[in-house]
């Protein structure tokens, strides 16, 4: 696939709509992809249980999502004027759930896993706007990898950005050379999925 552009019409029409939010996340990623659509961010490092409990990949994205974003309403950053969302996003494949590498051994079995195949990627956002009740939306959408050689995948992992990110790689950077294509919202890949995010708050 070809690089995504950026800002693309979804990510300017969301900066317009969202001028400013805090987000509950560590994540640089996430941060990154809201400053690119024009948004202005507040950063709060949530100190929250990642457990990943749950019926479902769904249940189990919302839980950790729902308490990331409880962490912060419940401290004394919490601003009641301003959008807060947390997320939280795994990868399925073959049943199982894909979260962070823990080191770059599992980092090189994960994109192996992944290699010439098709992942569904599973991001939950937790909102919190105005005057309204907290609320948790989950998007999906599916990555087919291109068949990766030995050599590619060690010269991807020579870049460290498997570290942090859920299935080993970060599709904002170099990550986008090992797609082929992905069938669904791209942002909801990177962890935060704008379209449905929007698609909740605005009036």
């Amino acid at each position: 696939m070809e690089r995504i552009a950026e800002p693309d019409s979804l990510m300017l029409c969301f900066g317009k709509k969202v001028p400013s939010l805090v987000l509950a996340s560590s994540s640089p990623n996430r941060k990154a992809l809201l400053e690119t659509s024009g948004c202005r961010v507040s950063v709060f490092v949530p100190d929250a249980d990642e457990t990943r409990d749950g019926d479902t990949p769904e249940s189990i994205v919302s839980a950790i999502a729902g308490r990331k974003l409880e962490a912060y309403l419940s401290s004394p950053s919490y601003d009641p004027e301003a959008i807060a969302i947390a997320a939280d996003t795994l990868v399925l494949i073959d049943g199982r759930l894909l979260g962070k590498p823990d080191d770059r051994e599992d980092a090189r079995r994960i994109l192996s896993t992944l290699s010439g195949r098709t992942q569904t990627v599973i991001s939950a956002a937790a909102l919190k706007a105005p005057e309204r009740d907290p609320e948790v939306i989950v998007d999906e959408a599916d990555v087919i990898f291109r068949t990766l050689s030995e050599e590619e995948i060690e010269s991807y992992l020579s870049t460290g950005e498997w570290q942090g990110a859920a299935g080993g790689y970060r599709l904002q950077k170099t990550g986008y050379t090992l797609i082929e294509r992905i069938d669904g919202d791209w942002t909801t890949v990177v962890g935060l999925p704008l379209r449905a995010i929007l698609d909740h708050i605005q009036p």
